[in-house]
């Protein structure tokens, strides 16, 4: 390669100014270089001149030096760096950098191995200084190095894992020509012991269809794929990128910006972006899309792999078969559902009255979208079902909501039979609500839109067979034929033709209902620690689990009594605060090992007798539930708090109000050594 000669003749001058300024600028007073410093001095300007002259390495960070476990200052500072930069090293929160230990080892090792460098024993020698070099050295990293894919977010436990499952709700089978990101694998992602941050996703596809005529090659229906978490794009490849195996087409799909925090659950999406022009013979043939591995890095800085079974010809353990379709065989027409507002969807306690109704209480959030054509829509049925009394013993009316207007009218179908039974009072525990005459009020959605949708309902009083605590949950299935032959969705296109092409579902979590008692709010659930040789018993080590939560009374004064408890399914109501022990493996509670445990106020309400806190009503206390537990066996337990008991007065019985959802009251997970 030839090189500019005034850009040789730069370099030249600019090394003679550095040698002649080495020799110049230093004080008589001082003592002199030495020949390390000089060396390094040299090795930097070097770099420096390299990037100038076009060698194509970086002005960042020169290393000059040998590191390795107990070495500290500024090098080791600039390794760690580098290392974070390039996804190896995650540094605990709080823990600062410039020293060598086990941790940099470790991730040193990883780096070494990935990059060809043996042996790859942690050891920061000079071919490992030189690769290092030779790539530009340590960028810099201006978010937060300790979590460098998602800058400013550390990552919080200890070593952590994740449980991985299939999730049909928010995909579609089938992907329309032209569409972009169209979700067609759901998967739900929940750490344990750790927040994990994903950076990478496997993904499979595999042409099913027996259909000769058609093509096998992917990039003959999609352009790209996209790995979704929620309704955000973290990530994607282009299909010309992914490889080929026989029929199946795999790919390992970087992605950013995606932590999921320990002990909650993220949703993810496999979604993928259709060609404009499918082949007649390609259209409603079979795909399959499967889930291979999932590449994360918990708060130790570990690079784990969670691995799953692709396509495996059809037999995946998180797999999805969807078609491609046109808009002529497609009916030009589609129509998907989704869930909207999760406020309203998740599991949660309403206030209601003790003497009069309670009326427009949200019940179901959802969104309906049309695609190809304008869509009007006749009627929506949907299914609802109560817990502790009668759906018409809870609710006396329901009522449909567009853009804040009431739309439709409403009838109750007791048996699912296409009859109108009205709202008289029954113990059905199942009932189908619809809503007809939308077209009356001009419901159409037009092509591409999306319109979003409230279902409400008026609460009766509490009192008769409805009481506190009593729920009711509600689902949309467009695809489902609740009545009759009839499907969830009545809709026409613009032509007059019945809809056919209906997906997606919207289900809401239990909405509880009390006229008086308590909310529960979880404030945190720091990550369990292990107790050493505190068991009276044995050397046996115990779990030390902690959860702070706040307790708002309304209505009336509630009194929480300062006692916590377990058992095998905290069926119970002794106690201020109730619990079980899981199994974080398997889900499962645990009947067996040695429970303990303390409730303490940290704040709100007054001390009463009977080792009781009076809250009065709109007034907030936080409490601490610290519950211990020595297994029987050697495991990785959690705890989840499932009930607090409070009372109308200091000596009354105890009332227990259970905590949904499930997951919003877990602590992290933890390994017991027995």
């Amino acid at each position: 390669m030839k090189q500019n000669s005034k850009a040789v003749a730069f370099v030249a001058g600019l090394v003679g100014f550095a040698f002649a300024l080495s020799l110049v600028v230093a004080p008589a007073t001082t003592s002199a270089q030495t020949v390390s410093e000089l060396t390094a001095l040299i090795a930097q300007l070097q770099a420096q001149i390299a990037a100038l002259s076009g060698s194509g390495v970086s002005t960042g960070h020169t290393f000059t030096m040998d590191l390795t476990v107990g070495s500290t200052g500024a090098e080791v500072t600039a390794l760690q760096q580098f290392l974070s930069s390039k996804g190896f090293l995650t540094m605990p929160a709080g823990t600062s950098m410039g020293y060598f230990g086990q941790l940099t080892k470790s991730a040193l090792a990883a780096w070494q191995s990935a990059n060809g460098i043996a042996p790859a024993v942690g050891f920061f020698g000079p071919a490992t200084r030189a690769k290092v070099n030779s790539m530009g050295g340590n960028p810099g990293n201006p978010g937060n190095p300790g979590n460098p894919g998602n800058p400013g977010t550390g990552l919080h436990g200890g070593a952590g894992d994740v449980t991985v499952t299939s999730r049909s709700s928010g995909t579609t089978d089938q992907v329309m020509e032209g569409d972009s990101n169209t979700k067609v694998l759901g998967f739900d992602v929940k750490p344990t012991g750790s927040d994990v941050a994903i950076t990478s996703v496997k993904v499979e596809f595999e042409h099913t269809d027996s259909d000769a005529s058609a093509s096998d090659r992917l990039n003959h229906y999609a352009d790209s794929v996209s790995v979704m978490m929620g309704n955000k794009v973290i990530g994607s490849a282009d299909v010309s990128d992914f490889t080929k195996d026989g029929n199946v087409y795999s790919r390992s799909i970087p992605v950013t910006g995606a932590v999921a925090r320990d002990g909650d659950t993220a949703r993810f999406y496999v979604a993928v972006s259709a060609v404009n022009n499918l082949d007649s013979s390609d259209i409603s043939t079979d795909w399959e899309v499967g889930l291979g591995n999932i590449r994360f890095n918990d708060a130790t800085g570990a690079i784990l792999t969670d691995s799953h079974d692709g396509v495996t010809s059809n037999s995946g353990d998180i797999v999805q078969t969807f078609t491609f379709e046109d808009l002529s065989s497609a009916g030009n027409v589609k129509l998907t559902v989704s869930e909207d507002d999760q406020s309203v969807n998740d599991a949660h306690t309403v206030q209601v009255d003790d003497t009069s109704d309670t009326n427009d209480v949200p019940v179901l959030s959802f969104a309906v979208k049309a695609k190809d054509t304008d869509i009007s829509v006749n009627s929506m049925t949907f299914t609802v079902t109560s817990s502790g009394a009668g759906v018409t013993e809870v609710a006396n009316g329901f009522r449909l909501m567009m853009d804040g207007d009431e739309v439709g009218t409403v009838t109750l179908d007791k048996d699912c039979d296409g009859g109108n039974d009205g709202f008289a009072s029954s113990t059905d525990a199942a009932v189908c609500v619809t809503v007809d005459n939308l077209d009356d009020d001009n419901v159409t959605i037009n092509s591409g839109d999306t319109q979003n949708f409230e279902l409400q309902a008026d609460i009766n009083d509490i009192g008769g067979a409805f009481g506190n605590g009593d729920s009711l949950s509600v689902s949309l299935d467009p695809s489902a034929s609740t009545i009759g032959s009839t499907q969830d969705i009545d809709a026409e296109d613009a032509n007059g033709d019945a809809v056919t092409d209906l997906t997606g579902t919207a289900t809401g979590g239990a909405t509880a209902f009390a006229s008086t008692g308590i909310m529960v709010h979880v404030v945190s659930a720091p990550t369990p620690t292990i107790l050493g040789n505190v068991d009276t018993t044995s050397t046996d080590d115990q779990g030390q689990f902690i959860m702070d939560f706040d307790v708002t009374a309304f209505e009336d004064p509630a009194w929480i009594q300062l006692t916590a408890g377990s058992s095998s399914d905290a069926a119970t109501s002794d106690y201020g605060a109730a619990f079980i022990v899981e199994n974080a493996s398997t889900g499962n509670p645990v009947a067996s090992g040695t429970t303990t445990a303390i409730l303490t106020r940290l704040s709100g309400g007054t001390t009463d007798s009977n080792n009781t806190y009076k809250i009065n009503d709109g007034e907030t206390a936080r409490f601490r539930l610290t519950a211990y537990y020595d297994p029987s066996a050697t495991g990785i337990y959690r705890v989840q708090m499932k009930q607090v008991g409070f009372a109308a007065s200091a000596v009354a019985a105890t009332t227990a109000q259970s905590l949904t959802p499930d997951t919003d009251y877990e602590s992290g997970s933890i390994q017991v050594q027995n």
